[in-house]
Formats: C-alpha cells, sequence, structure tokens
C-alpha cells in the first residue's frame, strides 16, 4: 500500500463510523432528498437498501452522516473505471438512455456482493469529497466581508479542500441579480448569484491557497477526477461539464496542498500566514466528531493569541431540504488575541444560488 494510502487510512481511523443500524435510518432517509434533487436512481436504490442486510453491513462502513453519499460513490467510481457491467445501462453518466431507474436494484445488490471488498476498500481510503464549481458562489460574501475588515492580499487556509476548486473562486465571473457584475468578463465560467442584504461585494485579492486534507485530489489525475465525477449524483451531467472546467482553473492555479491531519497541520500553517487569513470549511466540519470540533475551536483561540483571523464556516443542515434556502449555514468567527466571537451570519441554497444575510 502506497505511503500516502497508509497515512490517508490512519487518519480517516479518527473520523466518526456508522452503525448499521444508523446506515439504513440514514439511507432510508435520503429518499425524499434524491427525489428533490432530480435523482431517481438513487432515490429507488435508497428505498431498497435498507431492506437488504448485506448491504447495510457494507454502507456501515462508510462514514457517518453521509452513508448514501459515500457507497453510491464508490459504486458509481468503479462503473466509471469499468463500465462493462449490466449495472451501469441504469447510469446517466455511462448510458445515452438510461434504463428505468426502478429496475437497478437488483443488479446494484448483486454488483455490491461481488465487488465488496472494493468497495469497503474505497469507504475505508476515500472521503465524501463532492465537488460542485457552483459552491464558488458561497463565498464570495463572507470573503468579500472578511477582507473588507482585514485588508488584502487575503491567505486562504482551506479544511477539507478536496480537489481546491473553493479555492479558486476569484477566478469565475458572477451576475448578482440587482446588483451588477463581478469578475472578469472572459472568466471561463460565469455564475448567477441572487444576494439578499448585505454590504457591496467584491472579489477579494488573494495571497497564499492553502488546502488541507486526508486525501487531496490531484486534478492532473484522471483517477482522482473519476472519484470527484463520482461523487456526483449521475442525471447532473451540466454539473459534471462545469466541474471538468473548475478542475481545468485549478490545475493552472498555484494552490499549496497539505496531506494530513487538519489538527495536526493547522499550528505551523497559520504561524506561518502572519498578514491578513481566513480560515474556511464547507461541507466538512459536519462529519467530524464532536470531540475533534471542540479540539478544532481550541487550537483557533490558541494560535490567535498576538494576531487576528478570522473563520468562515459554510456546514451544510442535512435535516433541512436540500431545496431549503437554509440549507448551508454560513458562521463566521473573529478570531484575536486567545478569544473568539462566532456568529450565524447568512444562509444559502445548497448551490450557492441564493445568499441571505440575516442583518
Amino acid at each position: 500500500m502506497p505511503t500516502s494510502e497508509r497515512q490517508a487510512m490512519k487518519a480517516m481511523e479518527r473520523l466518526p463510523r456508522t452503525s448499521t443500524d444508523a446506515a439504513a435510518a440514514a439511507i432510508k432517509a435520503m429518499v425524499s432528498v434524491y427525489r428533490e434533487r432530480g435523482a431517481p436512481l438513487y432515490a429507488a436504490l435508497s428505498e431498497r437498501v435498507p431492506e437488504e442486510p448485506e448491504l447495510v453491513a457494507i454502507a456501515a462502513h462508510s462514514l457517518a452522516g453521509a452513508p448514501a453519499v459515500h457507497l453510491f460513490g464508490a459504486v458509481h467510481y468503479l462503473l466509471l473505471s469499468d463500465p462493462r457491467d449490466p449495472l451501469a445501462q441504469f447510469f446517466p453518466t455511462l448510458a445515452e438512455w438510461p434504463a428505468p431507474p426502478e429496475r437497478a436494484f437488483p443488479l446494484f445488490a448483486q454488483f455490491c456482493r461481488n465487488r465488496r471488498k472494493d468497495i469497503v476498500h474505497l469507504l475505508k481510503t476515500r472521503t465524501v469529497q463532492t465537488t460542485y464549481a457552483e459552491r464558488c458562489q458561497i463565498m464570495v460574501p463572507p470573503l468579500s466581508h472578511v477582507a473588507n475588515s482585514l485588508g488584502e492580499p487575503l491567505d486562504i487556509i482551506e479544511i477539507g479542500c478536496s480537489a481546491g476548486v473553493l479555492l479558486t473562486f476569484d477566478k469565475y465571473a458572477y451576475e448578482l441579480r440587482g446588483r451588477g457584475f463581478l469578475g472578469l468578463k472572459d472568466a471561463p465560467l460565469t455564475f448567477r448569484l441572487d444576494v439578499r442584504g448585505g454590504p457591496e461585494l467584491h472579489i477579494p485579492r488573494l495571497g497564499k491557497r492553502i488546502g488541507l486534507d486526508l486525501r487531496p485530489i490531484d486534478v492532473t489525475s484522471q483517477d482522482e477526477r473519476r472519484w470527484l465525477l463520482a461523487l456526483s449524483i449521475p442525471e447532473r451531467l451540466e454539473g459534471h461539464a462545469r466541474l471538468a472546467t473548475a478542475l481545468d482553473v485549478v490545475a493552472r492555479t498555484e494552490i499549496n496542498y497539505c496531506e494530513g491531519d487538519a489538527l495536526e497541520l493547522l499550528p505551523e500553517l497559520i504561524a506561518g500566514s502572519p498578514g491578513p487569513l481566513c480560515i474556511c470549511h464547507s461541507a466538512c466540519v459536519l462529519y467530524w466528531s464532536t470531540e475533534a470540533k471542540a479540539a478544532l475551536d481550541v487550537l483557533l483561540s490558541e494560535a490567535s493569541r498576538g494576531r487576528e483571523f478570522y473563520r468562515v464556516g459554510m456546514e451544510f443542515d442535512l435535516q433541512r431540504p436540500q431545496t431549503s434556502d437554509k440549507f448551508v449555514e454560513v458562521v463566521i468567527t473573529h478570531y484575536c488575541n486567545g478569544a473568539a466571537d462566532s456568529e450565524v451570519v447568512a444562509y444559502s441554497t445548497a448551490d450557492g444560488a441564493t445568499f441571505t444575510w440575516l442583518n
């Protein structure tokens, strides 16, 4: 086993896993979520998987909070790597005219039994790194606010960076509903963003871009890109195309990737970024244990002694429907001389297309 994989497995052992009962309940709860997101294949599978103990036992190796995403992503990845299995006919990413989703389960169950060892290995060595280029929209308002407070160029450290797509949010253009246009007119991607309330926005000038991840995605590797694609719902073909464009931008951008546990890496990285600094995370910390979250709070407070910096958390509330305009809770924390002042400042839709400041 490669050294990087052993390191990832060691770090991932500290992440909370799920029980079989919790896995079954969590997957069942995803039926309505996948229907809302226009993912009929995964909705159909989510109805049947909880009824099969052998499949639930496989799913129990996944990260707590995301057994459906992790399990389906692993299966999708294996099919993308070798689409000759009959199950591939149900995936829009692999079949021009996909077969009816309601007929997929028997072949899905058989695939999981045949490839159990491979699936479990993926669940133990790969994290949930679902990445959508559209999430860059969530970055603009809070990072604009932080830059106004601290100054520029603004260094960014992203916890759970995956491939680093969010670290390139300044490379795209944004049409702001009723508020004009941000970014270059010839940007490779243009997003439409409805920001409700709040101050005037700008795209801050960035300094260092630092990404932390247990297993950062190498965008120059087709296999690594395949893992990101596999974590997206198969019906989301336009989103896949936008992600591919964003990954090309990432490949041309200078980003310092750091592999390992953020709790071990952060102190040195923060000390090495003495200027304006923002630490951010999106759909990441929700997978951490309560103890790890508390350790992060203590670590950041201690690191702020003799200086100040901000933290922007953009975490999902999985208790809310995906269509809710409060699905993403945006929390800004100001750290200064060992003290932390934290506040929920805004909510956003899952894709960041609607961003609502609270005041």
